[in-house]
């Protein structure tokens, strides 16, 4: 069985995955199959691994911690997070965060495809 390995582009470039969260939530991830894994506990760890993460040019999204990424205090980074298309970074609830946030990934991929896919 194949893992997640990443996006195609319209010109056929494999983008891969990238994901910067807790233990937990990264193992998820790499037994998907994905390999730019980063493990971040605090949000200095979190902005090292993002800057890492955003300077792989094979990398198209970023999956990060909300927790984490509310914790990111580089105003640099902030604007990343919250403008960036190519990749696109998304942030969901780790294991122990609330899901409220659904909000926010609602948002994200509604500025991404123009589509809001989770409308009732």
């Amino acid at each position: 069985m194949e893992g997640v390995k990443g996006v195609k582009e319209k010109g056929g470039k494999l983008y891969k995955i990238g994901v910067i969260g807790s233990e937990i939530l990264v193992m998820g991830f790499k037994l998907a199959g994905v390999k730019a894994v980063r493990i971040a506990r605090n949000g200095e760890e979190a902005e090292k691994a993002l800057d890492e993460l955003l300077n792989m040019q094979d990398i198209g999204i970023i999956i990060i911690a909300e927790g984490l990424a509310n914790k990111i205090k580089s105003r640099r980074l902030q604007h990343i997070i919250e403008t960036s298309l190519m990749p696109l970074i998304i942030a969901i609830p780790d294991y122990q965060e609330k899901e409220e946030e659904v909000d926010m990934l609602r948002r994200l991929v509604l500025r991404a495809i123009g589509i809001d896919i989770l409308a009732k």
